[in-house]
């Protein structure tokens, strides 16, 4: 009887361990980890990283933009070397995983877990003043996540609140368009297409 309980037990704590990482719209592997390391160079930001909650990491990233259906900037499917940033928060029952390229603005990506289902955004915030908008006559906005198509993201864990780990991923997209603001320009008609690997510290408030 003893056996049985035991065995009944190690069911339950495995089946509600797969449900905790169970997530529609993303897949969960813990190889993940492996593939990402080859992307980021250089450790100069390692002390920085051990005592923030933000990771800070040399990425490789694939990194194409268009403005007004032109292509403005293109690593050309060769993943350029940029400075990039990454953490998860939880807000209520919603984990958020944000990461871009950059330390004083963003444009990366937004992950956003609620209910066992993920949805993928391309992010993009501002610091000095709002830049960006949905649509041509929509509130321009500090920062925005544009819905995107051609998705796909890869996590290595679903991170238990509060547990500070170190998660691993990998996102691609193609965004719908966006408007963004130039200076006293007009508004410019904008969409990119992104493929980053990314590391997460825990953003605690």
């Amino acid at each position: 009887m003893k056996y049985q309980l035991t065995a009944i037990l190690i069911t339950l704590i495995y089946c509600t361990h797969a449900q905790s990482n169970s997530v529609g719209g993303i897949t969960i592997d813990p190889n993940i980890k492996m593939e990402a390391e080859k992307h980021f160079n250089g450790n100069e930001f390692e002390q920085v990283n051990r005592r923030n909650q933000v990771q800070i990491f040399q990425n490789s990233v694939e990194w194409d933009l268009y403005e007004n259906d032109s292509l403005l900037f293109s690593t050309n499917h060769k993943p350029k070397t940029i400075i990039s940033k990454s953490l998860y928060l939880w807000k209520g029952d919603t984990l958020f995983i944000d990461g871009g390229v950059g330390l004083a603005v963003g444009v990366g990506f937004s992950i956003q877990i609620v209910q066992g289902q993920a949805k993928i955004y391309h992010m993009l915030s501002s610091d000095d003043a709002p830049d960006y908008a949905y649509e041509p006559t929509s509130t321009v906005l500090f920062r925005i996540n544009v819905p995107c198509h051609k998705q796909r993201a890869i996590v290595s864990e679903v991170p238990i609140k509060g547990s500070g780990k170190i998660i691993y991923g990998y996102v691609e997209f193609e965004s719908e368009e966006f408007y963004e603001i130039k200076g006293s320009g007009p508004r410019v008609k904008a969409r990119s297409n992104m493929k980053m690997y990314f590391k997460s510290g825990e953003f605690k408030f």
